[in-house]
């Protein structure tokens, strides 16, 4: 059986592949929601600083008007510590995923920016 985190990896990249603006709004809320889900009561200070950027880009999302420039620059950060968070981790799957996730977000901000 797959590894449930990479799993979850695996579903977010795939729905970023065509770019945020393509996943669209309500796109982007089930996937903030699923690792807000999957982040919730950890205790690795990287994941909760992840955490609290989702926690931003949902509030950004849900707004009845939307900033593409503050959604462009929580997803170039979510990207940036997402790659840190790849660094630290051991050759493999999940390091891969998080590297392909980190580099979707922060190329999904320059478009949406």
């Amino acid at each position: 059986m797959a590894d449930p985190v990479e799993h979850d990896l695996e579903l977010t990249t795939s729905a970023l592949q065509s770019g945020p603006l393509a996943l669209g709004i309500a796109g982007g809320l089930v996937e903030v929601q699923r690792w807000q889900d999957r982040l919730d009561g950890t205790a690795a200070v990287a994941l909760q600083e992840i955490g609290a950027m989702l926690a931003e880009l949902r509030g950004e999302l849900e707004s009845d008007e939307p900033d593409s420039a503050v959604l462009a620059d929580l997803m170039r950060r979510l990207g940036e510590r997402t790659l840190a968070v790849a660094d630290e981790q051991p050759e493999g799957e999940v390091r891969s995923r998080l590297e392909e996730l980190g580099h979707l977000l922060v190329r999904g901000a320059a478009e949406a920016g």
